[in-house]
């Protein structure tokens, strides 16, 4: 990633520049409560109090809200992503590509996501602080209990970090990668591969989707299909 952003996005450029706006935050930053227990609503914050709560030392043993999944090419944020697009550039590796989305994630230390997949190429950029990425090949998704949220999202109910072997053991056999990324790093996560991202300090990341019309193509025409298809894991 090119541009200034690694060195000016920081909590408090965001405090200081979106503080009194307000906006829609998951109720907890562990994706495995929000999908899979019981944080399912949605609250509504400032960008400033949210920007304590995150570097805050006294959580008092909850996990706070999580902005994450910002979407800055909407009509809702355009006029904010006019102010700060300057900052970066990703490389254009798909120049065939047929579209494309940034989003915006700012998230406490130890924020999690399930582990899930997505049917778009996805560059993730680290501006501040530190991730880690977990990485599955798609036909490791039997290993993964993977579960049905809705017709765009499947995702896994086992946590990687505190996994139960007892309800799922098939977990214990699988095959992956782990990611370490540091500021002004970007991974790149294929179509359909498997991810976790975790947080190892406060920290803010800035993803490309990239749409391709031979994504699903490609997929087809690899040997886990026609076996995901059959048992209606989504591919």
């Amino acid at each position: 990633m090119s541009g200034a952003a690694s060195s000016f996005w920081q909590p408090e450029m965001f405090k200081n520049m979106f503080g009194n706006i307000s906006a829609p935050l998951r109720a907890s930053d562990n994706e495995i409560d929000v999908f899979f227990g019981q944080s399912k609503d949605q609250k509504v914050m400032s960008i400033a109090d949210y920007i304590d709560s995150i570097t805050s030392s006294n959580i008092n043993g909850q996990r706070p809200a999580y902005l994450g999944n910002i979407p800055l090419n909407s009509p809702l944020t355009q006029q904010y992503f006019e102010l700060i697009k300057s900052h970066f550039s990703f490389p254009n590796y798909f120049p065939e590509n047929s579209g494309e989305e940034i989003r915006l994630w700012i998230g406490a230390t130890n924020q999690k996501s399930t582990i899930h997949n997505d049917n778009y190429h996805n560059f993730n950029a680290q501006i501040f602080g530190n991730k880690t990425f977990l990485l599955f090949p798609p036909e490791e998704y039997e290993k993964l209990s993977i579960i049905k949220i809705d017709d765009e999202l499947w995702s896994s109910p086992i946590d990687p970090q505190q996994p139960d072997l007892d309800k799922f053991p098939s977990f214990n056999e699988i095959s992956g990668l782990e990611a370490k990324l540091q500021p002004g790093d970007i991974l790149f996560i294929p179509a359909f591969w498997w991810h976790q991202a975790r947080t190892i300090t406060t920290a803010i990341n800035l993803n490309r989707w990239v749409f391709t019309a031979n994504i699903c193509k490609t997929w087809q025409e690899h040997p886990a299909f026609s076996k995901a298809v059959s048992t209606e894991s989504k591919f």
